[in-house]
């Protein structure tokens, strides 16, 4: 049995995406997700991206590679990478939650794209409690398509 892994990360979308470019994108990812036994959840507000991937250590870091490349991902840092006992969010291919911008800045582990430092912050955290962190702020009204 292979151990599970977590990656948790935050971006800036590069373009303004609307409801029809992120359900389509969604809708792509689910697909892909659902193929190769990853499960997670993704948050936006306002270009704002922080998602959760889980999955066997490879999978995961092959998503992130393809996602720290993809043009459409900009100020791409880790906060969250390591081992986990169990998934949060196994029932979705991903799980999405549209947040308002203040709802961000709660989030522990959230670095603020608009500041100067924000490329500077540790991009390595073995720190599984941000990963419980975000599932329990979404367990209960996390959108699913």
């Amino acid at each position: 049995m292979e151990t599970l892994h977590h990656l948790v990360y935050q971006s800036s979308a590069t373009t303004g995406l609307n409801e029809a470019e992120l359900t389509a994108l969604l809708a792509q990812s689910r697909t892909w997700n659902h193929g190769h036994g990853l499960t997670g959840l993704l948050l936006y507000s306002n270009g704002d991206i922080m998602q959760v991937l889980e999955g066997t250590e490879e999978e995961v870091s092959y998503i992130f590679t393809r996602i720290a490349q993809d043009a459409r991902h900009g100020r791409v840092v880790k906060l969250s990478d390591g081992p986990i006992a169990a998934r949060h969010f196994s029932q979705w291919s991903m799980g999405f939650k549209a947040l308002k911008p203040e709802e961000f800045t709660h989030l522990q582990g959230y670095v603020d794209p608009a500041k100067d430092t924000y490329l500077n912050q540790p991009s390595q955290h073995a720190d599984a409690g941000l990963h419980s962190v975000l599932a329990s702020f979404v367990v209960d009204d996390v959108v699913r398509f």
